[in-house]
């Protein structure tokens, strides 16, 4: 189960593309994609507003989780969503809430769920 979770930035959707970018370079996390849904709608022949994936993550960490339940391969990587709508841009991000047994499992998906919040209001300027 996910739970989702939208912050205002107060930047600029360039800026907070910037400052997520910072985010994860700094944490040293494995950056896996990046899905530019704007440009790819403009190579349709379509226009939208700015929206970006990040998709990113921790192999070390991902992985006891994934030992002891795999299904939550379905939603990992982490995923960080900056898109722009009425004028303003927005940071979007889900909690993973897994019902894992092992110590080592519950405190990677603490680990996982406190590192991507922190990513997200860090590069939306919202401090927690």
């Amino acid at each position: 189960m996910v739970g989702e979770l939208d912050l205002l930035s107060r930047f600029s959707f360039e800026e907070t593309v910037s400052n997520l970018k910072s985010s994860l370079k700094k944490r040293q996390l494995t950056e896996f994609a990046v899905f530019d849904h704007r440009k790819n709608a403009e190579m349709a022949g379509l226009e939208m507003n700015d929206c970006t994936v990040f998709v990113f993550g921790n192999p070390a960490i991902g992985t006891y989780m994934m030992q002891e339940d795999p299904t939550i391969g379905l939603d990992l990587p982490s995923r960080i969503l900056v898109y722009v709508k009425d004028g303003s841009t927005h940071v979007r991000f889900r909690h993973i809430d897994a019902d894992l047994k092992t110590e080592r499992s519950k405190d990677a998906l603490n680990r996982l769920n406190s590192v991507v919040e922190a990513i997200a209001r860090e590069c939306a300027g919202i401090q927690p």
